[in-house]
Formats: structure tokens, C-alpha cells, sequence
């Protein structure tokens, strides 16, 4: 759930400061469910601070015969039966821990009696081991999330809390017919978040209170699926795990369509038959800083340009084409491979499907991927299946809609993957566990990825180049696969915005002679031959791209050029795996080390000149 963050303090003004309190949390009680009966009790108890549930509920245990408690239940302990309709049941829960994911391991090393205290809670067993890292193994049981949403602040502050309740709070149990609602509640009045719990059933003295683990989810697959963490159900034995492109409805889910011409018949446009300066209007400050080349110049007016280089997404292409002579730096939906899960749906066309003795997926060169809202069942079928076949079963969630690895979590325990999608839309795919290494002469043999800038000038005929100069980025700490998938410099490579100070900078040039030393020896890998393979993937990426009509695939549009960033990865073989796409990436680097860069860059896509900085992978 998404909280607006609001500076508490003084909010609740004169006059009736009920009303004002129900105008302060209108939409979170709407969209929480909350029902109007219960307002005046909740506003009383926030402004309070009323803990009352003990006055009505107890916890109740139930041990083995070694005398340890196995299971905790709530049940009803007042006299008199419980009425949902008393506007007095509704009650306030704390909570234990608040946190961000990344940061639990550090915390907790801090903090010895929180272990111990969620130990108990967790009914973790007093002589294990590693409290800290049986917490992190069994918290999915017991956490809970919510997003607080801000107008400013940079991209961390969209990562998600998670939580979880008190003793009381996590004690309550799942029931398909459950008697009470939990939901988080953030406080105006002193800023705090606890969870509401109100009466949805009449509830009888001794009775137990139980509440839906998965509510609002009726499809009866994906409750199975969602509920796994606590049922430990199999899906491998009747839920397939082939999967099938989704319809066309979910390409244009939670979009706008651009608008695209009548026909083809618009007039075709060569920019090199002006006989003049070519006009470039853009709002990106290092096109206007490194395009030196004098063909260009820039114009401050729109509607005097030639060509349109914005990091605006740009949708009216009828217009564009029907009623100007202007060429924009984009393609009519290129979504499909700037989305992360759209781009594993159209990469997997005309591949085989998953092996089913081996479970490889095909094409070899894009990670196992599964969108965990739709093919979640598929997925917890694959995740089992390999499980029974002793198959190496880590893997990497990522949002659809976050960069630089933000919320984006290495993990090999099921019920985490599963939990992980409730802070947003997510996918998941098969980690690159034996990942090809590179040895920093400071760190040891870490992780690296590679970044390719891709120029697409025509999908019909296809006419893609790739910049010749590529860049890499180093984890800090030597690989491992131990526990400690938390770890960010061991299993991550974007550094720049979090640990710089160790960040590793070498140019391609330098890379290439270091590469060839350190893996010819090792396995027999030479740079040349795995750039071939590199290319021949992103060659077949736009090839697939464009196998179905839109809203399912890119349009080709005369009047449309563009860049894109492409971030890969080397197994140990020399393998290439395609991690994702990005429209209008990050090019100071590229201007900063290669000064010519954006000259290149336009002279290919609206001139169609060779370049010795550009290979033509057209024909790949």
C-alpha cells in the first residue's frame, strides 16, 4: 500500500476535530476499507494512544512434547461474544520492526535484544545457530509492507517498508473465512504507522480470530499460489510452468497509445538533401553541450526543428508525420522493450519452450523470467520443479518501474519472491550464478556488467549499429554465493550512486587486452568472439520486436530514430544474457570519455553515414 507523507505536527485545527481527522485520512481509510461505524473509536484511540486489545483477546500456545511452543493462536477471552457492528471494535496494533530490506542484516547486528525478541516471536529455536539469519530465512511469514510516497526527494525514497506486528499482531492466523481486517494505518497525528484491526464477523467467546492472508485475491490459483509461505502447498504436480505471451489488452495496460498515421503515405524526409543547417530542438543539457558537428545547429522554437531529441515520451506520431517535416528520437511502442517484463515476452518469440527434462528456457540468452502478477503460480511450479531436480534455484526480483537496482533483491527462498511482489509490480529471473569474473587488482574476482549504446535508424528494412566504445561497471567485493545475498558490492554493479568512493573506472580499451589475458587462459574466451554473440543477441532482440502489430510489438515509422542502452552479463562460458533495455540512458560518461560521441551518434541515425566509431550489426 502507498502513503502520501505528510509533515505531522499541529493538524488537527479547531472546531470538530473528528471531521478533521476523517478529512486528513479520507482516502487511507476509503481505500483500507475501513468502515465509517468505526471512526469516531479510531480517532479516540490514535489521539489516546489506546491499546486495548488485551481486554478482549488473548494469545493462546500450543506446545510439542519437549515443551516448546510450535504455534501461537488468538482467541476471544472477554465474557460476552464480540459484535461487528459495535462501533468500539476497532483497535490498534504496534508494531515490532520497521525496515528496509537491504539494511535488516546491519540492524540487527546492532541490536541483540531485537533478535531475541523476534526470535521468540518468529518461534525460531533458542539453540540455533544464527539467530540473524533465521530471522532473515523465516521473517516472510510475518512481514508486511507499505510505500510512503513523496512529491521530492530522489528515487530511494519509493523503496519500499516492510514490517511486522507485535506478538499479538503476528499471532493471528490465516482463515479463507476470516473474522477481523488488519491494514496499515500511518497516523497524522503523531506520524507513526500501526495496523488497524476491526470485526468484518461476529465473533463468539473462546472463539479464534483469523484473518485473510491474501484479501481481496479471488482467483483460486493465485490465492494457492500467494499463500504458499504459510501452506507450503506443491504446484509443481498440477500447475504447468510453460508459459504463453500474454493477450493484447496487457500490452496497453496502465498506458496511453500513441496515435499513428493513416498510412504510410506521409512524406519521406532526407535530412542530407536540406541544403542547409539541420535544426535540433532538445531539453537534454549534454546533446546541447557535445553536439559540435556545424550540419546541426540547435533552435530554442519547436516548431523550427528538423529533429526532436527529447527524454519526454513522445506519443503523437500522426501529427508528427501527417502535418511536419520532423524526425523524433523514438519509435511507436517501444515499450515493449524498454519494460522489463514486456521485453522477456517478446525475446522469448519463436524460442523452444522450457526443456522439461533439463528446465532450460529458451532463448539461451535471456534469464528464466516470470512476471510475478500473472505467472506467479507458473513460476512457484518452475521454482519446485527445479527444487526436485537439485538445480541451482537463486534469483533476482526486480520492479518494473525502478532503475539502479533499487528494490531489487538476490534471493533463493520461495516465500521472500513471493511476499516481494506485494511492494509493487515486479518480475523475477533465474539468477547468473556462475557468472565469468574479472580480477580487480583491489577487490579480487568480482561480478561485472557491460553496457552497449544500440542507434536503431530503420526496423523495416532493419538497420541497427551499436557504438563501438562500451562500458563496464565492476562489483566492489569479490563474488560469493554464501547467505549473505543482502550484501550490495558483492551480487551488484551500478556503484555510482552508492559507493562510489570504491568505484572502479577502466574504458573498453583498456579492458579488452586485460580480458583476453585473464579468460583465454581460464576458459578459452576471446573478447572478438563473445562481442560476435553480443551482437547477434541485440540484432535478434528488434527482430522479435517486430514479429507482432502493435499494441504486442515496435511500429516502423519513417520519421522515428533512436538510442537505447543495452546492460548484459557473461556467464562463465562467455554466454550473454540480456538484463534490460533503456530508452535515453545515461550518456555523460559517453560524452565525457569520447568527445565525438554525440557527433556519431547523429551522423548515423539522420544522416546514414559509416563511422568508424559505429558497427553496422544489421545483418547479424
Amino acid at each position: 500500500m502507498e502513503y502520501n507523507h505528510v509533515e505531522h505536527g499541529d493538524v488537527l485545527v479547531s472546531g470538530n476535530l473528528l471531521n478533521s481527522f476523517v478529512d486528513l485520512h479520507r482516502s487511507q481509510l476509503e481505500l483500507s476499507g475501513v468502515p465509517q461505524l468505526f471512526y469516531p473509536t479510531l480517532f479516540d484511540k490514535l489521539k489516546k494512544q489506546i491499546f486495548d486489545a488485551g481486554d478482549y483477546f488473548g494469545i493462546t500456545e500450543v506446545e510439542n512434547d519437549e515443551g516448546e511452543t510450535v504455534q501461537r493462536r488468538v482467541c476471544v477471552t472477554s465474557e460476552h461474544n464480540l459484535l461487528k457492528d459495535d462501533p468500539s471494535m476497532i483497535f490498534l496494533i504496534d508494531h515490532a520492526y520497521t525496515y528496509r530490506i537491504n539494511n535488516i542484516r546491519n540492524e540487527l547486528e546492532q541490536l541483540p535484544d531485537l533478535v531475541e525478541r523476534l526470535s521468540r516471536l518468529m518461534l525460531i529455536s533458542s539453540d540455533e545457530e544464527n539467530k540473524i539469519n533465521a530471522i532473515i530465512e523465516h521473517m516472510w511469514k510475518f512481514n508486511h509492507t507499505y510505500t510512503l510516497a513523496t512529491n521530492e526527494g530522489n528515487a530511494e525514497d519509493r523503496e519500499p517498508y516492510w514490517y511486522i506486528r507485535d506478538e499479538f499482531g503476528s499471532a493471528i492466523e490465516h482463515s479463507d473465512q476470516a473474522n477481523v481486517r488488519l491494514v496499515p494505518f500511518l497516523s497524522m497525528i503523531d506520524g507513526q504507522m500501526y495496523t488497524l484491526l476491526w470485526l468484518i464477523k461476529d465473533i463468539k467467546c473462546n472463539e479464534s480470530v483469523t484473518v485473510d492472508y491474501v484479501c481481496g485475491i479471488h482467483d483460486e490459483v493465485i490465492r494457492r499460489a500467494k499463500l504458499v509461505p504459510w501452506t507450503e502447498d506443491d504446484l509443481s504436480g498440477d500447475i504447468d510452468y510453460q508459459q504463453t505471451e500474454p493477450n493484447e489488452q496487457y500490452f496497453n495496460t496502465g498506458r496511453e497509445n500513441e496515435s499513428l498515421p493513416s498510412s504510410d503515405n506521409y512524406p519521406r524526409i532526407d535530412l542530407t538533401k536540406l541544403n542547409r543547417t539541420i535544426n535540433v530542438y532538445t531539453d537534454i543539457e549534454l546533446v546541447r553541450n557535445h553536439l559540435i558537428d556545424k550540419r546541426f545547429q540547435l533552435v530554442e522554437d519547436l516548431s523550427q526543428a528538423d529533429i526532436i531529441f527529447t527524454r519526454k515520451h513522445f506519443k503523437d506520431f500522426k501529427n508528427l508525420c501527417e502535418n511536419t517535416q520532423q524526425f523524433i528520437n523514438q519509435y511507436p511502442f517501444e515499450n515493449v522493450i524498454n519494460i522489463k517484463d514486456l521485453l522477456a515476452v517478446i525475446c522469448r518469440r519463436t524460442s523452444l519452450p522450457i526443456d522439461n527434462e533439463t528446465l532450460q528456457s529458451y532463448p539461451l540468452w535471456l534469464p528464466t523470467t516470470f512476471n510475478l502478477t500473472y505467472e506467479l503460480p507458473k513460476f512457484i511450479s518452475y521454482f519446485q520443479h527445479r527444487e526436485q531436480k537439485n538445480l541451482d534455484n537463486h534469483w533476482i526480483v526486480k520492479p518494473f518501474n525502478l532503475a539502479r537496482s533499487i528494490d531489487t533483491h538476490v534471493t533463493k527462498n520461495l516465500n521472500a519472491i513471493i511476499r516481494l511482489a506485494e511492494s509493487g509490480p515486479k518480475i523475477v529471473c533465474k539468477y547468473i550464478d556462475k557468472p565469468l569474473l574479472f580480477d580487480r587488482e583491489d577487490s579480487g574476482l568480482v561480478k561485472f556488467d557491460i553496457r552497449y549504446i544500440v542507434l536503431l535508424r530503420s526496423l523495416e528494412p532493419l538497420k541497427v549499429y551499436v557504438y563501438k566504445k562500451f562500458w563496464l561497471r565492476f562489483a566492489n567485493k569479490p563474488y560469493s554465493l554464501d547467505n549473505n545475498y543482502d550484501d550490495y558490492q558483492v551480487h551488484f554493479t551500478v556503484m555510482n550512486y552508492r559507493y562510489a568512493q570504491n568505484l572502479k573506472k577502466i574504458t573498453c580499451e583498456e579492458f579488452i587486452p586485460l580480458f583476453d589475458k585473464q579468460q583465454q587462459q581460464q576458459h578459452h574466451l576471446k573478447w572478438s568472439d563473445v562481442q560476435e554473440n553480443i551482437f547477434s543477441m541485440i540484432h535478434q532482440v528488434f527482430e522479435r520486436a517486430i514479429l507482432r502489430k502493435p499494441p504486442c510489438g515496435m511500429l516502423s515509422c519513417h520519421r522515428s530514430r533512436s538510442m537505447y542502452a543495452i546492460d548484459l552479463m557473461l556467464d562463465k562460458n562467455g554466454q550473454p544474457y540480456l538484463l534490460e533495455m533503456n530508452f535515453m540512458p545515461d550518456i555523460e560518461r559517453a560524452c565525457l570519455y569520447y568527445p565525438t560521441f554525440m557527433d556519431d551518434i547523429f551522423c548515423t541515425l539522420f544522416l546514414d553515414e559509416s563511422n568508424s566509431n559505429v558497427i553496422d550489426i544489421s545483418s547479424k
